[in-house]
């Protein structure tokens, strides 16, 4: 009999626990907030490429060429530290007409990114790096100096707007919040708007009066993952 009587108050128990249970739940919800804002730089990837006879002479021209660059760049109000190298080579060249390939020289590149805090310069600097003989332009990328401080503004943003999907899912399933259980961030980005480009385009700006580019915006995305505890 005793037996029987434990048995029942132990399934009794569990059975309470397991209505207690059922009043909680967790409610899981994503929050995304993007902010959007006028670009106050612009960066301009350029190349440089010469043929030579010798490797010394490809080099030495290609050295003349982004000396004259950073020059006049410097001179139009370029920081000297905005101005890097993002790549430089050189290989041989040959010619395949004949059963032996015959080598006829070599070519050299060096590549320039040139990051400009005034976006009005722009029509300024490929003026300067197409004048100079630098043949072509990649891309050029407007960017917002203040992306570590919008980044912030749209996390909090973020969050808030978790918290009220939580709120929402909570109200229509008749639950009520009691507390954040975790919050993890799932990682944002500063879109830049970049123009891509090539060797046509700076032919064509190459003593043309401007470009013709036009900036877009710069986008901030940041993004939440919060899991709140709710009951009945």
């Amino acid at each position: 009999m005793k037996k029987i009587l434990a048995f029942v108050l132990a399934l009794t128990m569990m059975l309470c626990a397991g209505i207690a249970l059922a009043d909680d739940a967790d409610i899981t919800v994503q929050g995304t907030a993007v902010i959007s804002a006028n670009p106050d730089m612009v960066s301009v990837t350029a190349n440089a490429s010469v043929s030579g006879k010798t490797v010394a002479g490809a080099q030495e021209e290609i050295s003349r060429i982004i000396e004259s660059v950073t020059t006049k760049l410097i001179e139009l109000g370029v920081g000297e530290e905005d101005i890097i190298t993002q790549d430089y080579g050189y290989y041989p060249t040959y010619n395949y007409e004949s059963d032996t390939r015959t080598l006829t020289g070599y070519q050299a590149n060096h590549t320039l990114k040139i990051t400009c805090r005034d976006v009005e310069m722009l029509d300024s600097v490929i003026g300067v790096v197409t004048d100079c003989g630098m043949s072509e332009i990649y891309n050029v990328s407007y960017d917002v100096s203040t992306r570590s401080e919008l980044y912030q503004q749209a996390l909090a943003m973020a969050i808030e707007a978790a918290r009220a999907k939580a709120e929402k899912m909570a109200q229509a399933s008749g639950m009520t919040l009691t507390g954040l259980d975790s919050l993890t961030e799932n990682g944002g980005y500063a879109e830049a708007y970049a123009v891509n480009s090539t060797a046509d385009m700076a032919k064509a700006s190459a003593g043309s009066a401007g470009t013709g580019i036009r900036a877009g915006g710069v986008s901030v995305t940041a993004s939440v993952t919060a899991v709140y505890e709710a009951r009945k």
